[in-house]
């Protein structure tokens, strides 16, 4: 009776472990193989021009948008790719769209708006109107707060109907209003590509951006520095950590 029950349990014990062993096995060759044959390597497009990109996108199964153009980039060949999201060896599901930026085919020139003593937000609003970036945020001592003082262009400052490249990006110089510091934002949950609009609409820069995933097009910020509530002057630099997921 005793070797019986013995018998049974070593029997059972066996039964069990190879159940384990076999169920780790299958799982982990399903995973690989559900990888392997449902992820695709982006690859690096910057520099090709818009053929090239179809053909070497079509051949792999992905598609692509063009959603924007930038100022003239004299190191890129006219209408190649200059960026593109996501990055290239990012993982990506068969079918998925690449967003497209691209070096414009002819270099078109722009006026610029008159900003002499205007508000941050009509300084903004100008250069957007007028199909310019806004760059950085710097403020010097002056006794209304975020009133232009001057704007520059690659480190030329710039005057009313001077003309530069179409979305060229302009830094501005405002007014500190005596503001020694104020409280950093929260910014946590927002997306990313509302951020440095709504940093700029609260005297702040956009810092360093990091990612934890691939696709950068729909991440949203988890992490901060400086932190919530800590003393930062008009025109700090926020870094943030973002996610496509809610990081605890």
């Amino acid at each position: 009776m005793n070797l019986n029950i013995r018998f049974y349990l070593i029997w059972t014990f066996g039964l069990f472990t190879f159940a384990i062993i076999f169920f780790v096995i299958t799982n982990y060759g399903l995973k690989k193989y559900t990888l392997h044959n449902n992820n695709i390597n982006v690859p690096n497009l910057k520099g090709l021009t818009l053929n090239e990109v179809g053909d070497t996108l079509k051949s792999i199964n992905l598609n692509y948008i063009i959603i924007d153009s930038a100022a003239f980039d004299p190191n890129f060949p006219r209408g190649s790719v200059l960026s593109h999201n996501p990055i290239s060896d990012s993982k990506v599901k068969p079918g998925r769209k690449i967003y497209l930026t691209i070096n414009p085919v002819s270099v078109s020139y722009v006026i610029f708006p008159n900003l002499i003593n205007k508000s941050l937000r009509q300084s903004i609003n100008l250069l957007n109107n007028s199909a310019l970036r806004v760059g950085n945020l710097y403020y010097q001592e002056y006794f209304a707060r975020d009133v232009l003082i001057n704007s520059k262009y690659d480190g030329k400052i710039m005057e009313p109907n001077d003309s530069l490249p179409k979305f060229s990006t302009v830094d501005l110089y405002l007014g500190d209003g005596k503001v020694e510091y104020i409280k950093t934002p929260d910014l946590t949950g927002l997306k990313i590509h509302d951020l440095k609009k709504k940093l700029n609409s609260m005297s702040l820069n956009l810092g360093e951006v990091l990612y934890n995933n691939n696709d950068t097009t729909n991440s949203t910020v988890y992490k901060q520095s400086p932190e919530i509530g800590d003393k930062i002057t008009l025109g700090a630099f926020i870094s943030v950590w973002c996610s496509d997921t809610i990081v605890n």
